[in-house]
């Protein structure tokens, strides 16, 4: 089956695209250029550059083996709503769109390829919807909704019907940065295989439970959230604290 991705540029969604590409001839890939977000933030607090950069070493060390090389033509875009690239992707001959960390897409994309786009949202949905939802279970104190989600997009950010949940294998001593990046590539590790099974027509979308949830915002991060979130894990959940979050998670029934 050939599969067109729409990604970003970090080295996280080039692991996605030589994912992908292990279940798929990926006929194409668009990358839309990385956007720096938080800047107020990160202008304004050493704590939240420490932050970022603490992140940024981790991905390095858990993305460490990631080729070089593509597997398919590659497209650098700034905007991946554009018209042209619309068009331009339209008249390719292709199976299913798998997307990650690109903009919100826009009506046209869910037009040209109606139920053929799986996105993989880095939260669990529909609890926590949004920007960030990685982070904010931790600055919750809330680790039992720590996951992810592949869903069908749709236009509602984040509630299309769900294909798969992966929540993260909690070990003793891992800190906020390793617990949120090895999510990150286990559930990159799991997108062909549930997405395989979706075309096959061996998996079921399942609509979202209807629940209010939670919709994050990058305003709403401060030095006080980013606090919460590292003082909440430590230098790592005790076995202890690992075993409530595990049967806490256990009530939310996940599919």
């Amino acid at each position: 089956m050939k599969a067109l991705v729409l990604t970003s540029t970090s080295l996280r969604h080039r692991f996605f695209v030589q994912q992908v590409a292990r279940c798929f001839d990926v006929a194409a890939v668009v990358c839309e250029q990385k956007r720096n977000y938080y800047v107020k933030q990160r202008e304004e607090s050493e704590i939240v550059r420490a932050h970022f950069a603490h992140n940024g070493a981790q991905e390095l060390i858990c993305f460490k083996d990631v080729p070089e090389g593509q597997v398919a033509r590659v497209e650098t875009v700034s905007d991946i709503n554009a018209p042209e690239v619309i068009q331009w992707a339209s008249r390719l001959d292709i199976d299913v769109v798998c997307l990650f960390g690109t903009s919100i897409l826009k009506t046209p994309w869910l037009s040209a390829f109606p139920d053929r786009i799986v996105n993989l949202h880095l939260g669990l949905s529909p609890w926590y919807r949004g920007s960030a939802t990685l982070f904010w279970p931790f600055a919750d104190a809330a680790a039992e909704f720590l996951g992810t989600t592949i869903h069908l997009a749709v236009e509602k950010v984040d509630a299309g019907a769900i294909l798969h949940r992966i929540r993260p294998k909690l070990q003793p001593g891992e800190n906020y940065y390793q617990i949120s990046n090895q999510l990150i590539r286990d559930s990159i590790d799991a997108f062909p295989g549930v997405v395989v099974r979706y075309l096959e027509n061996n998996l079921s979308p399942q609509a979202q439970e209807k629940v209010a949830g939670r919709i994050c915002r990058k305003a709403d991060f401060d030095d006080a959230a980013l606090a919460r979130a590292l003082s909440y894990v430590g230098d790592g959940f005790s076995p202890q604290e690992i075993q409530r979050i595990e049967e806490a998670a256990k009530c939310l029934c996940l599919p």
